[in-house]
Parts: structure tokens; C-alpha cells; sequence
């Protein structure tokens, strides 16, 4: 490639009637300015391309690194999605077991506590009866007792009239528990 000092330096050989020098070196000197200005104007964009390649290449890098990031980071969010899933799902498996296994030890308990309240109920039944067996006993005697003689006064056994047989009689009736016969005149006591 042309450069612009290789415009500048460049010299014509002299011919008999060749151009005009000054006309030609005129023009060879804005020639040379405006390839200058290109040149220069081309190197900066080459520069500032190399620049945006450059850019390009980092973005390209941080594209592929975001990329595989965001690849790698949905990954993650997939495996955390079906480690909670799964994890959630053992929760409530054991949550029901352990529901589970709470309903059947109350059943369990329910049943005893129908047991031992079927056996307290029972010998609670027991114990009435005992005690209104008890209570119908002592009724009975109560009864007996206040249906029973009242016993009467013991008279003496002799009198003055009557003869020993008569006294030997009383006395064997008292020992006996029968009460002493009166003279046929008189009534029993009663009450």
C-alpha cells in the first residue's frame, strides 16, 4: 500500500514536453493531503476496530460465560426444584405417617379407656349391688326389730297363792324366751 510520504517523495523523470511541473507537483501535494487524511482516517478506524473486536470478542466471552452461567444457574434451579419437590413429598409422606400412626394410638387409647371404663362401669354396678344388698339386709333387721315384742315386765315368779309347780314353770319359760302366762284372767301386754 501507498503510503503518503511515498506520495510526497515520489519524482518524475524531466521529459521534452512533459506536464507542467509546478501544475503536477501541486497536485501531487493534495493528493498526498487527502491521502494523508485517509490514510490516517483509515488507520483509526482500523484501530477502532481492532478496539470493537476486541469488545466483541470480551462480549462474545461474557456471552458465552453468561450463557453457560444462566445454563448452569437453571440447572441449579431445576435440581433445587426437584430436591424441594422431593423433599416436600417425604415431609408429607411422613407428616401422614406420623397422622398415621397419632390416629392409631388414640384409637388404641380410645379402646383402653372404653375397656377400663366398661370395667369401672361394671364394678361400680358390683359395688351398688353389694352396698343395696347390704342396705336391704340392714333394712330387713330394722324391720324385724321393730316388728319383734317389746318385751314385757317380768313379774315375780311366785306368788303367794300359787304352789312351787307354778313358779318352776315361769322360770323355764323365761329361760326358753317365752314370755310368763298370766292367770287366765289377764291380757298379754302389747303394744
Amino acid at each position: 500500500m501507498i503510503t503518503p510520504m511515498d506520495i510526497h517523495n515520489k519524482t518524475f523523470s524531466r521529459g521534452i514536453r512533459g506536464y507542467n511541473q509546478e501544475e503536477v507537483e501541486a497536485f501531487l501535494q493534495e493528493l498526498a493531503g487527502d491521502y494523508e487524511r485517509i490514510y490516517r482516517e483509515h488507520r483509526e478506524m482500523e484501530e477502532e476496530m481492532d478496539t470493537i473486536k476486541t469488545k466483541l470478542r470480551n462480549y462474545e466471552k461474557m456471552e458465552s460465560t453468561m450463557s453457560s452461567t444462566l445454563v448452569m444457574a437453571q440447572e441449579t434451579a431445576e435440581s433445587v426444584k426437584r430436591n424441594a419437590e422431593k423433599e416436600a413429598e417425604l415431609s408429607v409422606r411422613e407428616a401422614r405417617n406420623k397422622a398415621h400412626q397419632i390416629l392409631a394410638e388414640a384409637e388404641a387409647a380410645r379402646v383402653k379407656l372404653n375397656s377400663e371404663l366398661m370395667k369401672c362401669e361394671g364394678d361400680m354396678n358390683l359395688y351398688m349391688e353389694k352396698i343395696l344388698a347390704n342396705f336391704k339386709s340392714a333394712m330387713s333387721l330394722i324391720e324385724a326389730a321393730k316388728n319383734a315384742p317389746k318385751p314385757s315386765t317380768v313379774q315375780s315368779p311366785i306368788k303367794e297363792d300359787d304352789n312351787e309347780n307354778t313358779a318352776d314353770e315361769s322360770s323355764e319359760n323365761l329361760v326358753e324366751g317365752k314370755e310368763p302366762e298370766e292367770e287366765s284372767g289377764s291380757e298379754e301386754v302389747k303394744e
